[in-house]
């Protein structure tokens, strides 16, 4: 395990006993799983671009003395994301849910952005477990979208509602009304390459569906 405060430089505050606290603390994972939340931070900075630099993570957790992934020390809880433009994106408030479109897009893009160097990112539309922040792990490694998985299947659907107003039911089952919208979303993305059996093809995607995310526009 190494210890660390920062990720690339960014400081990663914890709230859920003190909101608002900017108090520096330790947390800690395995290098590895470090080395891929720099990939990741960087690949968040890159996408959001246009909101500044981020000032500040929250997270619940990333080791944690418990079974799974959390236990191994290759997992993280992201709480919120503060923007020096002044936006933020906060599971902890349940912006996957918020009446706000802009909102629910944002969070999206966040999601997104895990999904590129996390295989399972469990949101807020996984269950009621993960309302309150998306957990992101090393599990089950490369990154493709897979229709058997529900943590992929809720983010698509989810996304397709709220891209491109599918009116999907966001309930995990990758049925033929699922596949018609993700296919068009892909298309419309300009997508090569098939999501579900190549890393490259799925990463591209998320970067689209981030792009698009951050700027508040529909796919």
């Amino acid at each position: 395990m190494i210890t660390f405060s920062r990720i690339d430089g960014t400081p990663v505050y914890y709230w859920r006993s003190n909101r608002g606290n900017t108090t520096l603390r330790n947390w800690q994972c395995t290098q590895a799983f470090y080395d891929s939340l720099v990939l990741w931070i960087r690949d968040l900075r890159s996408l959001s671009s246009g909101y500044g630099s981020i000032t500040y993570l929250v997270s619940a957790g990333f080791y944690v003395n418990k079974p799974g992934q959390h236990g191994a020390g290759t997992a993280m809880d992201l709480d919120h994301v503060r923007w020096s433009g002044g936006q933020v994106s906060s599971p902890l408030d349940r912006h996957h849910s918020s009446g706000t479109q802009s909102l629910r897009r944002r969070y999206l893009a966040v999601d997104a952005v895990c999904r590129r160097r996390f295989r399972y990112a469990l949101d807020g539309w996984y269950n009621a477990d993960h309302e309150d922040h998306i957990h992101a792990d090393f599990a089950g490694l490369p990154t493709v979208c897979q229709k058997g998985s529900r943590s992929d299947t809720v983010f698509v659907q989810a996304m397709c509602n709220n891209f491109m107003g599918s009116g999907l039911s966001v309930d995990g089952d990758w049925g033929p009304l699922t596949q018609s919208a993700f296919t068009t979303a892909k298309a419309r993305l300009g997508i090569s390459g098939d999501p579900h059996t190549s890393t490259t093809a799925w990463r591209a995607m998320l970067s689209g569906i981030a792009r698009h995310g951050f700027a508040n526009q529909a796919i």
